[in-house]
């Protein structure tokens, strides 16, 4: 077997021509991944979209090289290693190399090496270990008795394509008693499989390594064509050289003083993948990279606009091979200008070999004997038009595609030209993993020219929400100007006291439709998918999107020909933004957006963002809610500007990030800053502006203000400044801007301002108030003295920072609908509660109550004000920032007994001591069905915080008696809609030191089943707890099951645990080039 081995060649075939100056296997990635929490790991979505550059950077991962894959580790049992990755990324070529190695003396820790490809049906069905040798000998048996009663020491089983056996072989079966330790438990194995079907291998408790086949680097693929096409070594190292940089880093373009026509074309090509970086991002795969360049070398140096038409152009290139070195054909090659009009002599072998590849595709066979094949034609068998290859297995001859996804690609051909019922054959194996890929090429071959193909496309059918998820946990009409952001939840904040929208299902399945309608170029079912989701999609910062996928989104949204309501794009790095907006300059006036949301993340140029902005999309938008982070050499004023400029803007809502206070513009230039202040000025169409920004210089937002204090048209200003530590380095703000706002504008109603003191000029005297408002929101104390005084009739006042006294606020202010502000002495909460008894205007309550304040007076005052008060319909009771401690244990009886005759609460939100009397509170909340929204914050005593025994107890606390008395209320409060709970300061410390029980696990799994049965909730939130995580994970399939037989018609719940939220897809995708189950 040695020798065997040593003669094998480490790549299998000749076809598609190798790639670079020697074989590919030297120039691929390996990492090591450490073992996760039990959740699918983050890069699998890195690697499946072609970005395996950010696979090497993510934590916990370790570049290898082929010697380390079986480094022994820490733990005492043999190896049990699993290798996956996508097709044609060289898992196979791996398992050769190691069989190289250890047939030249390496790996001598192995008396034998098996290699066992579980594509053989042999081997998938074996029953003995003497099944598993490809060759047979009288040395056999021996071997076979000697491993055996060692039980497998000394032995090395490599079983490669764990994806190829069936369901049942994979419960079932030598291969799997082996692998998963029932048989031979001291031999090593090394199980490789495409990553769809690796998920259950990687819950092995004794998994020794989990090894991740990347593929080629983005600098690799570079290299790559320049050695494949640039025969000369020496010309090859120079054109490297010429574009490389002082940080031995590839330029950004390229160039070649050469005049070789071959340097030429690996700068074209290189310089082309740029631009098509969807077919790019697919040249990690080797197979695919090498398929590229000998397409683009062929057809003159152009790239295929779509997948199908590359692997088309790929196999008629095979067939002209063929052609050429089996001149009996009588066929001039270059006379073959397409699949569909090949000869006849050509046209019948495909069509059976088409056939053969879809009907073994559906029984899952991917290697064939001699005797299988002799229903093929005397044609097709002479060399199989050069798509197939051979290898010899127990001294028999087998045949097998050059690749599964050949396999795949001639499987999609017979569906799609050869069956009577394309159409149905497409809806029986829609569901099928196995023809995931398959089907992605029919849709690129049909193009879904026929109209039963528009029910995939429909996301009502699929019971879509492609609507932002994210919502106000106080939904109150009383301030409809603005949500500041410690009482109403401002919808562009990254805070997780919002729903997220993490319902990742959903962008899935958007994600495949969109993909297929790509590859179809079917612009009719881009405008029924868009009609479908009711214009509106929301693509939400969890779902790592490639350049390709970002392709595939601009062909949808430029061929819907609709106007989209709403467009929500999270963290769109540059590169991706370049990508889409190229994708819209074909766009028609036709496909325009009323409202865009987007997440400008990495700095992007001012030339970038104005090609964005001017797209005739984005050009005539009326509400604007942008993240924008830009770099200290960025004038800020100038990206003002371009927002301000678009025609039809009605609401502006831009949060600029500049985390160094910016050098080209700090003290201002006087034209641009005209220029800034006369737009906003002579502006028509604004209505509401909101501006947050860090590091914008004072001189810009004065004249932001003198601008809104001309404007006749705007009614709602949001102000709020966050400079650095060197903030006093800063002039202040020009001298009486905020007085002429206050005195001069007439229309705004609503004003935020959260300019802090340093920041407001010495002279500020505010003595007159013209301006109509009925809502403030103020961060300043010297505003909240200067301002307050002067205003009358307010409905809605956030004072954030600065006591004041209530009884003065209702005096000024008796029709206040909704109220925000702190209370520092027990005296003062004492009279707003006092207060509030008899108020029937206040709808919404929002204090920050300071530890003093809980003395047992005040907890009466509450009590008598939740007792009386019957038109309050939301309170929040938090603690400032610097006021994290304990609160009284008492507050919670008082707040109880309010609770219990209180009728018109809707929504509370409270801080709660951690103790027994929690159950009494959560078995009143279980008897208010007016609560539909509910948070809970369970504080240590301070007393307890540095009490590991004391925390370990309220651990048990936690999970013994809160959360059974919170599975009871659920299961009695039939409208509540929201809940969240955090119990800050146990789980954060604790993760390892707590040892969890199996009792724990059945009460948290009681509660998940009555969350995903429960008739009304629709978000639950637990903060910083491992183990509910954990067991979600472990859980959801039962629960998404249990779910649809108890509520088919209610959307499934969205549970968020800390910063990681779950998705509901089944199982790992098949689909390796677009697998998009979402990290958890």
């Amino acid at each position: 077997m040695r020798q065997h081995y040593e003669h094998q060649p480490i790549v299998a075939t000749d076809w598609p021509p190798r790639i670079g100056k020697d074989s590919y296997f030297g120039r691929l990635v390996l990492v090591e991944k450490k073992a996760s929490c039990g959740t699918p790991a983050e890069s699998d979505w890195y690697y499946t979209r072609g970005q395996v550059d950010k696979i090497v950077q993510l934590s916990g991962n370790k570049v290898i090289n082929v010697e380390e894959v079986l480094n022994p580790t820490s733990c005492p049992l043999s190896l049990r290693v699993v290798i996956d990755g996508p097709p044609g990324i060289g898992k196979t070529t791996l398992c050769r190399k190691l069989l190289n190695m250890w047939s030249n003396g390496k790996l001598q820790q192995y008396d034998l090496v098996l290699y066992c490809p579980l594509r053989n049906s042999k081997i998938a069905k074996a029953t003995r270990l003497a099944d598993l040798f490809e060759f047979e000998s009288s040395k056999v048996p021996k071997a076979v008795d000697w491993f055996w009663d060692r039980d497998g020491e000394g032995l090395l089983i490599i079983f490669d394509g764990w994806d190829e056996l069936s369901e049942q072989l994979r419960q079932s079966s030598l291969a799997a008693s082996i692998i998963y330790r029932k048989k031979l438990d001291q031999c090593s194995v090394i199980v490789t499989s495409r990553s769809y079907a690796s998920s259950s291998l990687l819950k092995m408790d004794t998994l020794s390594k989990h090894v991740q086949v990347i593929g080629f680097s983005k600098e690799e693929i570079s290299t790559v064509i320049i050695q494949t096409l640039q025969k000369d070594a020496r010309l090859a190292q120079e054109l490297i050289n010429e574009n490389t940089n002082a940080r031995n880093e590839y330029k950004l373009h390229f160039t070649t003083t050469h005049n070789s026509k071959d340097s030429q074309l690996a700068v074209k090509l290189i310089n082309d993948l740029k631009v098509r970086l969807d077919v790019q991002s697919l040249c990690y795969i080797p197979l695919v990279c090498s398929m590229v360049i000998l397409v683009y070398c062929k057809e003159g140096g152009h790239l295929p606009t779509t997948l199908t038409q590359l692997y088309e152009n790929f196999i008629l290139q095979t067939i002209r091979r063929h052609v050429e070195i089996k001149p009996k054909h009588d066929i001039d090659p270059f006379t073959l200008g397409s699949l569909s009009s090949l000869p006849s002599q050509l046209a019948r072998p495909l069509q059976e070999m088409c056939q053969l590849a879809y009907t073994n595709l559906a029984n899952t066979t991917m290697t064939f004997s001699s005797h299988e094949l002799q229903s093929l034609s005397e044609a097709v068998k002479e060399d199989y038009l050069g798509l197939m290859t051979t290898f010899i297995e127990y001294d028999e001859v087998k045949y097998q595609f050059l690749h599964l996804s050949i396999q795949e690609f001639l499987a999609a051909w017979w569906i799609a030209k050869h069956e009577e019922k394309t159409e149905e054959v497409f809806h029986l194996h829609f569901k099928d993993d196995h023809f995931r890929m398959c089907l992605r090429f029919v849709a690129g071959l049909t193009h879904f020219e026929h109209e039963s193909y528009q029910q995939y496309f429909n996301a009502s059918m699929h019971q879509l929400d492609l609507q932002c998820k994210k919502k106000l946990l106080f939904e109150c009409d009383c301030c409809q100007f603005f949500q500041p952001s410690s009482f109403y939840q401002d919808p562009t904040s990254k805070q997780d006291n919002h729903i997220k929208s993490d319902d990742f299902i959903h962008v899935i399945i958007l994600f495949i439709q969109v993909q297929l309608l790509y590859e179809s170029q079917n612009t009719t079912l881009c405008q029924v998918l868009a009609q479908s989701i009711n214009n509106q999609l929301c693509l939400i910062n969890k779902v790592s999107l490639s350049l390709f996928d970002w392709l595939c989104l601009s062909y949808c949204i430029i061929n819907s020909n609709t106007t989209w309501n709403y467009l929500h794009l999270e963290a769109v790095p540059n590169q991706s933004l370049s990508f889409f907006t190229a994708g819209l300059t074909n766009n028609s006036l036709q496909t325009q957006c009323k409202r865009l949301e987007v997440d400008l993340m990495d700095q992007p140029t001012n030339d970038l963002l104005h090609k964005f902005l001017q797209s005739s999309l984005i050009y005539n938008i009326e509400e604007c809610s942008c993240v924008l982070r830009i770099g200290p050499y960025f004038p800020c004023h100038v990206y003002l500007l371009q927002f301000l400029k678009l025609p039809q803007l009605k609401i502006l809502d831009l949060k600029l990030d500049c985390p160094t206070l910016p050098t080209v513009f700090v003290d201002g230039d006087a034209t641009k800053c005209s220029e800034l202040e006369e737009c906003i000025a002579i502006n028509t169409k604004l209505q509401k502006v909101k501006i947050i920004y860090r590091g914008l210089p004072s001189t810009i937002i004065s004249n932001v203000i003198r601008g809104v204090t001309k404007n006749k048209t705007i009614t709602s200003l949001t102000l709020h400044v966050n400079f650095p530590d060197d903030i006093l380095l800063l002039p202040a703000l020009a001298n009486g801007v905020i007085e002429k706002l206050l005195r001069n504008n007439n229309t705004l109603q609503a004003l935020s301002l959260g300019i802090p003191d340093e920041l407001l000029p010495s002279s500020l005297n505010i003595i007159e108030v013209n301006t109509p408002l009925t809502a403030l929101d103020i961060w300043s104390s010297e505003l909240v003295a200067s301002l307050l005084p002067h205003i009358k009739g307010l409905h809605c006042l956030i004072v954030q920072y600065e006591p004041c006294p209530p009884h003065l606020l209702f005096l000024s202010h008796p029709n206040l609908h909704t109220l925000a502000l702190p209370l520092d002495t027990a005296e003062s909460a004492i009279e707003l509660f006092t207060i509030l008894q008899t108020n029937t205007t206040l709808k919404a309550l929002s204090v920050d109550i300071y530890q003093n304040v809980y003395t047992s007076s005040m907890g009466t005052s509450l009590q008598g004000m939740l007792t009386q008060n019957q038109s309050l319909k939301f309170l929040t009771i938090s603690r400032p920032s610097m006021c994290r401690k304990t609160i009284f244990s008492s507050f919670l009886s008082f707040l109880t007994n309010g609770l219990k005759s209180n009728t018109s609460l809707q929504h509370l939100s409270v801080p709660l001591p951690l103790n027994e009397d929690v159950k009494t509170f959560i078995d009143c909340i279980s008897q208010k069905n007016n609560l539909t929204e509910i948070e809970t914050y369970f504080i240590l005593y301070r007393s307890y915080s540095n009490s590991e025994k004391k925390r370990q107890e309220l651990t048990s606390l936690f999970y013994e008696q809160v959360l059974p008395a919170v599975t009871k209320m659920l299961r009695s409060h039939t409208t509540i809609r929201l809940l969240r709970i955090e119990c800050e300061g146990i789980f954060i410390n604790l993760i390892e030191k707590v040892e969890f029980n199996d009792y724990w696990i059945e009460l948290i799994q009681h509660l998940y089943k009555t969350i995903f049965i429960h008739p009304s909730l629709e978000y639950v939130e637990f903060q910083y707890n491992i183990l509910l995580r954990g067991v979600l994970y472990s859980q959801k399939k039962a629960l998404i099951d249990s779910h649809t037989e108890a509520q088919p018609h209610k959307p499934l719940p969205i549970v968020h645990i800390s910063d990681t939220s779950i998705s509901y897809d089944d199982e790992d995708s098949s689909n390796e080039e677009l697998d998009y189950n979402s990290p958890s």
